[in-house]
């Protein structure tokens, strides 16, 4: 158990100075010195992380020259579509949250952060990306269950923190004549608009910039779309989200809240239990929730018929409820 972060750190300060991206756009393989000088890098150490790289199957050595292993190019390119670069460099970012654990359980709160060596702003749009990627490989399944237990019926769906309108998109593909509103930061808008740009989807999106925190939502939809977002906060700001959610809704509309559910006693699934964990690091007040608590908070906030339409392990369960 206490050697998982050994594998982690190698893969994740690779992915921090995006070596992996280094090497495979030379389009050949590379020597140390010439990497080195190239991402300014020291010769010694990036020779030992090279190699750690090599001995954990991500890198290919010939004689004293690296490639990436071609079974994980796409995935450790940061400029390609399927890349798990933005994730895995969030995911480092959690990681030193973790090893500050104890100092959590003693203070009640997230240890003092510190940024990659990217800055705050790159880490930011690492865990825009990240959600993304993600979401790319699970978003098509998923909405295959929705759509087999009837809820992408919608005409106008609200995308709450929708980022880049993965979802959106998805869901889109199944309603030709349906429309959606991704309402999210700033910064998170700004990357939906390029990613958006001259793609099919640019005049079936609306991009609304916004804190759901702060800001009441816009109205007239018929589907509200929360995805994993409830888990970041307490029970009076996700039955604050739930109340916005209701007024943004029209009479019938349902809402949709994708996350992870932990069982009444809290001691499982495991990845609902762990990502608990991960909450405790990485916010003040987020928990993961019980689908008791997430029913009792849609139903003060005036939904009807709250249900697990979608049960899973992980954070593909979906809970709906309807507004009557």
């Amino acid at each position: 158990m206490t050697d998982g972060y050994r594998q982690a750190s190698i893969l994740a300060a690779a992915c921090e100075l995006d070596l992996f991206t280094a090497i495979i756009r030379q389009d050949k393989p590379v020597s140390v010195e010439m990497l080195a000088q190239e991402q300014r890098l020291n010769v010694r150490a990036l020779a030992v992380l090279l190699d750690a790289l090599t001995v954990s199957g991500l890198l290919r050595k010939t004689g004293q020259e690296y490639a990436v292993a071609e079974e994980y190019r796409e995935y450790l390119d940061s400029r390609h579509e399927k890349t798990m670069v933005p994730m895995i460099r969030h995911s480092i970012f959690c990681q030193r949250q973790w090893g500050q654990l104890a100092w959590t359980v003693k203070s009640g709160v997230p240890a003092p952060r510190h940024t990659s060596l990217l800055g705050a702003l790159a880490d930011n749009q690492s865990f825009i990306l990240g959600m993304n990627s993600i979401a790319s490989r699970i978003a098509g399944p998923l909405a295959d269950e929705m759509d087999k237990a009837g809820l992408l019926t919608f005409r106008h769906m609200l995308d709450l923190g929708g980022a880049s309108g993965t979802y959106a998109k998805v869901f889109l593909d199944r309603i030709p004549n349906a429309r959606a509103t991704v309402f999210d930061l700033p910064i998170a808008i700004h990357e939906a608009e390029k990613m958006l740009k001259g793609s099919p989807y640019e005049s079936r999106i609306q991009l609304c910039e916004g804190d759901f925190y702060r800001d009441e939502f816009p109205t007239g939809f018929d589907f509200v779309w929360i995805s994993a977002i409830i888990h970041q906060q307490d029970d009076d700001a996700t039955r604050t989200m739930f109340e916005k959610s209701f007024r943004a809704l029209v009479s019938g509309g349902k809402i949709a809240i994708r996350d992870v559910y932990i069982n009444q006693e809290r001691t499982g699934p495991p990845a609902a239990v762990f990502f608990a964990v991960n909450m405790l690091c990485n916010t003040e007040q987020g928990k993961v929730y019980t689908q008791g608590e997430v029913f009792r908070l849609l139903e003060e906030a005036g939904f009807k018929n709250p249900a697990l339409v979608v049960p899973a392990d992980d954070m593909r369960a979906v809970i709906v409820a309807q507004k009557p």
